[in-house]
């Protein structure tokens, strides 16, 4: 059964408790209640784009798990009745707010104030009372359930519709949020993108126009049967970078490419030696990793590999899908059932455009995935992150298939 925070948090707010608030914010008993009902969703909001990212969503459980977890929402009604203990909470909250809205916060204030009718410090007031509670709130499902980072990432991306039915249309407005819901990998957030330089739709229609200009030569080349295919590898580095891009367009299917779902056989229940039971593929990266550590005779050393199977990134990017993190997340709890393992985490590309390009996509894509691992608990000196590029290829590169078989990322045991 999905969890509904909005409706949990709703339970806490009392008509007593909310009366309490009004009185701590100078404003009357109605006006308070009505405000919270654009600035719960909206705050709510703030939480799922921050943790649309592998990063971000490291930092909302730290702090579901940290100390605005640890203020238990049941304890409203006493905090609210001390003046102290009150302003300290919304203290805590006005620290909180720059990191859901960044530079939007002011906006959302008057926003908030001027379609209650309340004072715009009541508003911030409000807003500051509402990003602790509602870390609280979920901070308590997390723990109840022992949700890791996968597990809060999936309950958050769920509350899109209750969320986008909560907002008002003018916080919507300034709100922004796009795609509220989805996970965006290692991505970035809304807000952090309204930080960034104005014209990024500019920008990508130059590298859409780009990309095509790049096919558009590759295309009369081959149909002249000329040889000279150096000529569109040495115009300019922005062209280089368009033909990645171009040419990576089946890097979205990465792994299921390489191996293929059916060929990693059926699921099944492995457990792990501290009782946490996978569901994996027979011959899938965790199964083969946990018999190698397992197997005493099998020695650490610096060629076996072993590839990912269900890693998969958007087209010449680092941004991992959300269905990546179930394997992410099953590499960690590898990792905590072998107390003792460590791992090297290897990126690599194709053959296919500029080199030291490839060779920065493949270790921000290694990271990528070390970051995701180790946000599930994972001491980060346990895991190491590198990448090779258009090195050590594992099929030719003269063909669509090799080129995707290249395309890849990999794991090494350094230590069992």
């Amino acid at each position: 059964m999905s969890v509904n925070i909005l409706n949990i948090a709703k339970e806490y707010l009392t008509r007593t408790n909310i009366e309490k608030l009004a009185g701590l914010v100078g404003e009357n008993t109605s006006s308070v209640q009505g405000a919270l009902g654009g600035i719960f969703p909206s705050v709510l909001a703030g939480i799922m784009d921050k943790a649309s990212t592998t990063s971000g969503a490291g930092e909302v459980l730290r702090l579901v798990n940290g100390e605005q977890g640890d203020f238990a929402p049941e304890d409203l009604s006493e905090i609210l009745t001390s003046p102290s203990i009150a302003q300290s909470l919304l203290s805590t909250g006005g620290k909180l707010l720059p990191m859901l809205f960044g530079n939007k916060t002011s906006d959302i204030t008057d926003a908030i104030a001027s379609q209650n009718g309340i004072k715009k410090s009541s508003a911030s007031s409000l807003l500051s009372f509402a990003a602790p509670f509602l870390i609280s709130v979920i901070g308590k499902q997390v723990k109840s359930s022992g949700m890791g980072i996968s597990g809060l990432t999936t309950m958050l991306m769920s509350q899109r519709e209750p969320v986008l039915s909560a907002l008002p249309g003018r916080l919507s407005g300034v709100l922004g949020f796009s795609d509220l819901g989805d996970f965006k990998g290692t991505g970035t957030n809304t807000w952090e993108e309204d930080k960034q330089e104005k014209g990024g739709a500019g920008k990508w229609l130059i590298w859409l126009l780009l990309a095509l200009a790049v096919l558009a030569i590759l295309w009369g080349l081959k149909t002249c049967k000329k040889e000279e295919t150096t000529l569109v590898q040495d115009t300019t580095s922005v062209l280089d970078s368009a033909k990645l891009a171009v040419t990576d367009l089946a890097d979205s299917t990465v792994s299921k490419i390489d191996a293929g779902i059916d060929a990693l056989g059926n699921f099944f229940k492995r457990k792990l030696p501290n009782g946490v039971e996978l569901d994996i593929p027979e011959f899938g990266i965790e199964n083969k990793l946990v018999t190698f550590i397992e197997d005493g005779s099998k020695p650490v050393d610096k060629t076996t590999w072993f590839n990912f199977d269900r890693i998969n990134f958007e087209t010449g990017s680092t941004k991992l899908s959300a269905e990546s993190l179930v394997q992410t997340k099953n590499i960690a709890e590898i990792l905590k059932a072998f107390p003792n393992t460590t791992l090297k985490i290897g990126g690599y590309t194709d053959n296919t455009g500029d080199a030291s390009m490839n060779l920065k996509l493949s270790l921000e894509r290694a990271n990528a995935v070390k970051e995701a691992i180790a946000s599930e608990g994972i001491e980060a000196k346990r895991l190491e992150a590198e990448g090779y590029g258009k090195e050590h290829p594992v099929a030719t590169n003269d063909t669509e298939e090799g080129r995707a078989q290249n395309r890849r990322i990999a794991i090494r045991v350094t230590g069992k």
